[in-house]
């Protein structure tokens, strides 16, 4: 009986050190993303309708693989919501202690309310098209990562394919403005990631993320 409790105590502590390790690890992710940062549900009513709004929008666009990728993510508890996510980055990956890991959204890039250039002459429409293209891309690249994969060029790369790829398939099934705007769009979506890639080169740092997008004038 004495083997019996020594062994019940013994696991009741391995267990408690456990999750209190988890506990920092928790906390770790949430220093690294900003702080205040929270799990993307629907008890977040407003950040809940742009999620689903997002995975609207892809699936319109053919997108229907990464849509779905997303809500697995949300689904495990592994998408959150970081209000306070600094250094011009739109999402961040983090890997805690190899016990917790997230991709953190930057709130004011999932609830967009004000335009992202507002002194460029280039319709709203547009200008939202191009928000939600380098978010979805931006989780793209992020997604990435949470699958294993480490080297950051080859992570842009795939980011800048997966817009090529959008660019080639979606205007297809669009007609004149609309067409033009859309690939105005992913072409800023486009330089904007080089850009990034660029500045993460030059400074040695894990992403670039994700600052103003170079003046792409509309195609005639």
């Amino acid at each position: 009986m004495r083997t019996v409790l020594k062994l019940g105590v013994a696991a009741a502590i391995v267990v408690s050190a456990y999750w209190a390790i988890v506990r920092v690890a928790e906390a770790k992710a949430n220093a690294l993303a900003g702080g205040h940062t929270f799990v993307l549900d629907q008890k977040s009513p407003e950040e809940w309708e742009a999620f689903a709004a997002l995975r609207g929008r892809l699936r319109g666009w053919g997108e229907s693989d990464l849509a779905a990728t997303l809500f697995r993510l949300q689904e495990r508890g592994d998408l959150w919501v970081a209000p306070d996510l600094a250094g011009g980055r739109s999402a961040i990956y983090v890997n805690a202690l190899n016990l917790v890991r997230r991709v953190f959204i930057r709130r004011d890039e999932l609830v967009a309310h004000g335009l992202p250039f507002p002194d460029l002459d280039v319709p709203e429409s547009a200008q939202r098209t191009f928000e939600t293209i380098r978010l979805a891309g931006t989780l793209f690249h992020e997604l990435q990562h949470y699958d294993g994969l480490e080297d950051e060029d080859a992570t842009y790369q795939r980011e800048i394919r997966w817009y090529k790829e959008l660019r080639e398939r979606v205007p297809e099934r669009l007609g004149g403005d609309e067409r033009r705007l859309f690939e105005w769009a992913v072409d800023s979506a486009i330089k904007s990631a080089a850009a990034a890639r660029e500045k993460a080169e030059e400074s040695g740092l894990e992403s670039g993320r994700r600052g103003q997008v170079p003046n792409v004038a509309l195609p005639g």
